[in-house]
């Protein structure tokens, strides 16, 4: 017989913090049991602060999942970027098609399987037959065209405001969507679009139901009925997310019958919670502690490759970075083996440019973009009239992106820039972020959302996208209309190996003739998981994808 291995806490324990006046615990850097684990965290005084009952409940196992924060609404339209969200849009949803990051090629999901018109630009989907949303609505063509319309429609009254995944989609190249038949979903393309199938198995691609939207509008964010293997139980925000197996999943229902989406922000909580049992799964545990973690008998840690990518932004349209010796100069200011050894304490890696090691589009010559070279960057400060230029560098507060806003700062500072770094909350920080008005430098975060090189191109980088158009302000500049057709080219290409060896030239071409952007860094996200818990995706979770549909205890 199985148990219910759930975590509760006290009403009103909303996060879980170090008591005031507890002695600090230094976790072991030995091998270690569970056992011996909690009796020195008892010992330390730590074992307080962490307030966790654990219930049992027959017949059902239940795996949880860290999270570091639950606003409560997971609208996929509105997705812009990491927490909450994208962790359970994943479980609760699935799209057209699916790449679960061991298979490089999009699979088929709730559509079965595709058509490719000749000249590339209809794709018609046959949508699997006898499936239904999780509040029992039937998935056909209609519904499926529903979620898409949304995304297009500015008259849609269930459309939220700040909408971005048309330009995730494809933007302006996505003319519209049709009903062929009952199953049969069609999207219709100005221009083909090699990566529009993987495009699909983005969060913010995922199905909605119908009856959800016409019962709750633009509401329906916190009240997500979708198709994944998971469906919403119950949502207490600030504090955690329960999820049901759903048994009509396409994939079958999931052998772990409970989901909980726990928040557990700070790292001492959450490698207690590991030692202990509570918690099973997380990709919250900062570098600094892999090897700590590895260590532990009740632990694994697993990594995949250094999908994420952390870039500075140049808002071209900004005083002296209208000039492209700053923008050069900037670029080789930057002390990037600095970043990889203290901010990623040796996880990480120095960059090419904006396709990483793992992905195609990167090739080793483009690591000359990422030379440290002080002496060169002061000179173009000087040559451009720009030494020490006053420059304002916006960073979210959470994370890494402190760590890393301390050394990029220093190192412009260092060459003669004089730059500030405002840390601003995600929702300060994404507002300032889109109005091209309201920065000059700005982190931007790019994950392989789905492993495709175009995944950070077209929704980034060309006209008509808040990236280009206000982030970078790029699509200022006259090069920019070479770069959209060197990527409208690239995605017209269906040959894998030759549209790889495209965007190697797409990449080459940005920085040696815009550069509107540095990379920084290429990292991942070490995922730590009990030791009794198999089946999970772990170069997804490296990359923010949570599909854990898989996953199983062993015990």
């Amino acid at each position: 017989m199985t148990q219910d291995t759930r975590l509760t806490a006290p009403t009103g324990a909303h996060a879980l913090s170090t008591p005031t006046g507890a002695r600090t615990f230094n976790p072991p850097t030995g091998a270690i049991s569970r056992r011996r684990f909690g009796q020195m965290l008892a010992l330390s005084g730590l074992a307080a602060a962490f307030p966790w009952r654990i219930e049992a409940q027959e017949g059902v196992r239940t795996m949880v999942f860290a999270l570091p924060e639950l606003a409560g609404n997971f609208e996929p339209h509105t997705w812009v970027g990491f927490g909450d969200t994208v962790h359970a849009m994943d479980c609760i949803g699935r799209g057209l098609t699916h790449m679960d990051f061991d298979n490089p090629l999009p699979q088929p999901a709730i559509a079965e399987s595709w058509d490719i018109s000749d000249d590339g630009l209809t794709y018609d989907f046959t949508i699997r037959a006898g499936l239904t949303f999780h509040d029992g609505t039937p998935i056909d063509a209609a519904a499926v065209k529903r979620s898409f319309d949304r995304m297009k429609d500015e008259d849609d009254p269930t459309r939220p405001d700040l909408s971005f995944a048309l330009d995730n989609l494809g933007g302006s190249n996505v003319l519209g969507f049709d009903v062929v038949d009952d199953m049969t979903f069609r999207i219709n393309l100005a221009q083909p679009d090699a990566a529009i199938l993987g495009r699909l198995s983005r969060p913010d691609m995922i199905l909605i139901s119908p009856a959800a939207l016409d019962e709750f509008g633009r509401e329906v964010g916190p009240n997500l009925a979708s198709c994944g293997p998971y469906r919403i139980a119950s949502v207490t925000p600030n504090e955690r997310l329960v999820l049901e197996a759903f048994d009509g999943f396409y994939k079958g229902t999931p052998e772990v019958g409970r989901l909980v989406l726990q928040v557990i922000p700070e790292p001492v909580a959450q490698m207690t919670s590991l030692a202990s049992g509570d918690l099973n799964i997380t990709n919250l545990i900062p570098h600094s502690n892999i090897d700590r973690l590895e260590a532990m008998d009740a632990i694994r840690i697993e990594q995949s490759a250094a999908f994420i990518s952390a870039m500075l932004a140049m808002n071209v349209s900004a005083g002296v970075l209208g000039d492209i010796r700053v923008r050069r100069a900037i670029n080789l200011g930057i002390d990037r083996e600095a970043i990889v050894r203290e901010v990623f304490f040796g996880k990480a890696e120095v960059p090419g440019y904006i396709n990483p090691a793992a992905e195609q589009g990167f090739d080793p010559d483009h690591l000359r973009h990422s030379v440290y070279d002080p002496d060169a960057a002061r000179a173009l400060l000087e040559e451009a009239g720009a030494v020490g230029a006053e420059l304002n560098l916006i960073s979210e507060n959470s994370g890494f992106w402190p760590r890393l806003g301390q050394v990029v700062e220093r190192s412009l500072n260092g060459i003669g820039l004089q730059v500030t770094t405002d840390y601003l909350d995600g929702g300060t920080f994404n507002a300032r972020l889109f109005d091209r008005e309201a920065h000059e430098l700005a982190f931007l975060q790019r994950s392989a959302f789905f492993p495709d090189p175009d995944g950070r191109w077209s929704p980034l980088f060309m006209t008509g996208t808040a990236g280009a158009d206000s982030i970078t302000a790029q699509s200022d500049l006259p090069e920019q209309a070479q770069l959209d057709e060197m990527i409208a080219a690239a995605n017209a290409e269906s040959d894998p190996e030759a549209r790889g060896q495209m965007f190697v030239e797409i990449n080459t071409f940005m920085a040696d003739e815009m550069m509107p952007i540095a990379a920084v860094v290429n990292t991942f996200l070490p995922v730590s998981v009990s030791t009794d818990l198999e089946g999970v995706n772990a170069n997804a979770l490296g990359t923010y994808r949570t599909f854990l549909e898989g996953a199983r205890f062993t015990g």
